[in-house]
């Protein structure tokens, strides 16, 4: 198994913290694993990304250069990272905030408005994560559940309830 997975958006929009769940998620599951993470000049409203890489083999880099998977929130993302996509990867952008080209792996969902209905728009992080989680297959539903509660748990049931039902619509859209 090997996943290279770019999560990428404005600084705020809460790419780090799925990128960092991924990451703890899957420390179970893989061998090998890294997190690197690259801040925009401003934390919030600046372009932040990070790059997780999953593998059976060691690690050479933590670095991306073809992915397997992209996690874009906004159209600067989308510029940047989508040139980087292998040819048999998937890419998962919300087009509530940018503009998805039509092809058979990209995946456009209007994450933003689905947070919205699923009680906050800050959650839009969760929706695209539900999706992402949803076709890769790497973790089931109750488990990535069980996820999004523990990372939520010290915010209180409001805020777990409306990760939930992020979660769900995400997961749920394709």
């Amino acid at each position: 198994m090997e996943e290279k997975v770019i999560f990428s958006g404005s600084g705020g929009q809460g790419l780090m913290m799925i990128g960092k769940l991924f990451a703890h998620i899957m420390l179970e599951k893989s061998p090998h694993l890294t997190f690197f993470p690259s801040y925009g000049a401003e934390v919030r409203g600046g372009t932040s990304n990070c790059q997780v890489v999953l593998s059976d083999k060691e690690i050479a880099s933590p670095l991306v250069d073809e992915a397997s998977s992209l996690v874009l929130l906004n159209q600067p993302s989308v510029d940047r990272f989508l040139p980087a996509l292998g040819k048999k990867g998937m890419a998962f952008i919300n087009t509530s905030m940018a503009k998805a080209p039509e092809e058979g792996n990209v995946y456009g969902l209007p994450a933003s408005d689905l947070a919205l209905e699923a009680g906050s728009v800050r959650a839009a992080n969760i929706v695209i994560f539900g999706a992402y989680l949803g076709r890769r297959g790497f973790l089931t539903q109750d488990e990535a559940r069980e996820a999004i509660r523990n990372a939520f748990s010290g915010k209180g049931e409001k805020v777990i309830a409306v990760n939930d039902a992020a979660l769900t619509r995400g997961w749920d859209y394709f």
